[in-house]
């Protein structure tokens, strides 16, 4: 299956790969232009308004991918976005997608890339593709509603959801408005696979589903042992790995009995053992605030899944004092090792904050891409260029 991935980035292109499917993008970044060619990705052209004015040839193809900019209608960006999202309505409504010159002029008065969050409607009305997933902050979802109404005119089986990333086993508590939808058949969301992290109640879990990956164990920080103390607070004497350790004392193999493993049988503890113990970080500090406090910067352990990662992901601090790296971002992104990143450290916390997850892209594409009996009203298809 070949995919046009606009707005490409890496993420749904690793899940691409994954899949055996055939992602060719389009990029208008140099540095994720050349993370792309580092890792085995093609990249066709760089503009996406050059795809829709006819300064380049649009090859077929079956499904349609596009995660467009998404500052403006970020929570953490300004907000034109979201001030604009009448005009944005409207403007699908009066069908503007049909002219590309007629959605520059609406990024022209507003802000381009709240323009671009249209662009993908454009490749959709123009080229009829089978499948299409699109993904962008959930405060996109009422645009993406609007996109449906008129796909499902065009003989289109529509989804549009919030989903939440942890769900699907992503070290992370990420919401993004999801958009699938396919020309043959009934599409459908993926299933969850991870319950849902209660930040309230962290140790609730969803019944008939996998724990939420945490970040400890995202990171390799965890080993599945059990580590136990012999002292005043004997109460708290069972922690896993991926859980702050006990305070860690001078004579480990009296203090500190050592680890119990899967069946229960004591394991004394080695120093190496103990001094791992020591340097993992135990709590992650955003960079952003919480509750509308920007001083209150929120906080996880390293046994909870790790907040949004963004683009300033490399001002997140373990324990307060010691920045994140871009390939501890990469793998709370599910990114696995090794993967080549290009450009400053800016650019490549930059690449890995706007991508979309390879293993959520996974998932959703998978589901959507399934064979389905059910067959969907089709009306006669456009020709693709």
């Amino acid at each position: 299956m070949k995919a046009l991935d606009l707005f490409a980035g890496t993420g749904w292109g690793v899940a691409c790969q994954r899949l055996g499917i055939d992602e060719e993008g389009v990029e208008i970044m140099p540095e994720a232009v050349a993370t792309r060619e580092a890792n085995g990705m093609k990249t066709l052209f760089r503009d996406v308004w050059d795809g829709l004015l006819g300064r380049v040839m649009v090859p077929g193809y079956r499904l349609l991918i596009a995660s467009p900019p998404c500052q403006t209608f970020s929570m953490a960006g300004h907000g034109a976005g979201r001030r604009a999202m009448d005009e944005v309505l409207e403007a699908i409504e009066l069908h503007a997608y049909k002219d590309a010159e007629q959605l520059i002029e609406f990024g022209e008065k507003h802000d381009p890339r709240t323009a671009l969050v249209l662009a993908p409607l454009a490749y959709i009305w123009r080229d009829r593709p089978e499948f299409v997933a699109l993904e962008q902050v959930s405060t996109v979802l009422p645009v993406w509603e609007a996109y449906a109404d008129v796909m499902r005119e065009w003989g289109y089986s529509v989804k549009t959801e919030v989903l939440n990333a942890e769900q699907y086993g992503v070290p992370q508590t990420r919401r993004r408005a999801i958009l699938v939808a396919r020309l043959d058949g009934e599409v459908s969301l993926p299933a969850p696979t991870h319950s849902k992290y209660h930040s309230h109640d962290p140790e609730r879990i969803d019944p008939g589903v996998k724990r939420w990956v945490s970040m400890a164990e995202a990171l390799g920080w965890n080993d599945g042992r059990r580590f136990t103390q012999n002292n005043k607070m004997a109460h708290q004497a069972r922690r896993t790995l991926d859980h702050p350790a006990p305070t860690i004392t001078a004579g480990h193999d009296s203090g500190n009995r050592g680890f119990l493993d899967e069946d229960g049988t004591l394991q004394i503890a080695t120093p190496e053992e103990v001094a791992a113990l020591q340097s993992y970080p135990t709590m992650l500090r955003s960079n952003y605030g919480t509750s509308g406090d920007p001083a209150n910067r929120g906080e996880r352990t390293t046994d909870q899944p790790a907040a949004t990662l963004t683009s300033k992901a490399n001002r997140n601090k373990w324990d307060g004092e010691i920045n994140m790296e871009h390939g501890e971002a990469a793998a709370l992104q599910t990114y696995a090792a090794p993967f080549e990143w290009c450009g400053s450290k800016s650019k490549k916390f930059l690449q890995i904050g706007n991508a979309v997850p390879p293993l959520l892209a996974e998932a959703i594409l998978t589901a959507l891409i399934a064979p389905t009996k059910t067959a969907a009203p089709r009306r006669a298809r456009r020709k693709l260029l």
